[in-house]
């Protein structure tokens, strides 16, 4: 499973990015290899926990604000094998 980001610049490493994600909670950043992005989306590994029509999501690093799972909607997530679906 992927999650959306977008690109907010560089990290204090030149080794490092800033993506900015949309949470339940508001926007939260996550410092993380450049690498690590594939067409503005992060790899978080299938669910972990699900709320009506949110998904909670483990993250590769913690956000600045220091969680390392977040909720978001289903909308920001998108399953890397076509044939699964978000149920």
């Amino acid at each position: 499973m992927r999650l959306k980001v977008e690109r907010g610049g560089e990290g204090l490493h030149p080794s490092e990015a800033v993506v900015t994600i949309r949470t339940r909670g508001g926007e939260e950043e996550v410092v993380v290899d450049p690498r690590s992005i594939e067409n503005d989306s992060l790899n978080v590994g299938w669910p972990v926990g699900r709320e009506g029509n949110y998904f909670l999501v483990e993250l590769p690093r913690p956000t600045s604000g220091g969680h390392k799972r977040v909720w978001v909607e289903k909308g920001e997530l998108i399953p890397d094998i076509p044939e699964r679906a978000i149920a």
